[in-house]
């Protein structure tokens, strides 16, 4: 039965595992990084057409860029708090809504089936300690049973509520990063300038 048991806790506890790993990769953040190696051309300001990098330019020409509209950290939160897998359809990220519900219903079928399980191994214990078994101490092996299949109740009560968390806070981490935005393209929005004094 020991050896049962171990075998049982590594089976329940791989599935606990799939899911942390699945939820805590990063969503495909984005950002965008626009620059042009140098601009030319001489100006009123600078007649050599060269300077330094101008940070300012660069970031209010970034800032002017489109951007997607961000998402309300609170309202992800609110839904997935209310209905799991909620906030990651207000996020967009779809295929993550039957991951966290399909662990949450494995959890909570198992819970129940060894819920049922324990009270079954309860009476026959309560039983047994009534007929006077084991000189009134009861049956030993339905004393294993019973502590057993409470202790597994207990440890899939805990995997739901860790699933549950987890699914609120991957909303928030949804909701926080859906307007950073990832573009490899260095396009002519931010101003890289080199000085180049000509005496």
């Amino acid at each position: 039965m020991d050896r049962l048991a171990r075998h049982k806790t590594i089976a329940c506890c791989f599935p606990l595992l799939i899911l942390i790993f699945v939820l805590a990769q990063p969503s495909v953040a984005q950002y965008r990084v626009s620059s042009s190696l140098l601009t030319q051309g001489p100006t009123s300001s600078n007649p050599t057409g060269w300077s330094w990098f101008d940070s300012t330019r660069a970031s209010s020409a970034a800032a002017d860029t489109a951007k997607p509209r961000g998402k309300s950290i609170t309202t992800a939160i609110l839904l997935s708090a209310v209905l799991p897998g909620a906030g990651q359809v207000y996020t967009g990220r779809y295929w993550k809504v039957p991951i966290i519900l399909g662990f949450s219903a494995y959890f909570a079928r198992e819970w129940i089936l060894q819920n049922n399980r324990y009270e079954s191994a309860r009476s026959n214990y309560a039983q047994s300690v009534q007929r006077g078994d084991n000189q009134g101490q009861g049956d030993p092996q339905l004393l294993y049973e019973r502590d057993f299949y409470r202790d597994d109740r207990d440890k899939f009560a805990f995997y739901f509520a860790l699933t549950y968390v987890l699914n609120i806070i991957d909303a928030y981490v949804g909701a926080s990063l859906y307007s950073f935005e990832v573009n490899d393209n260095l396009g002519p929005n931010a101003m890289i300038k080199v000085s180049i004094p000509i005496h």
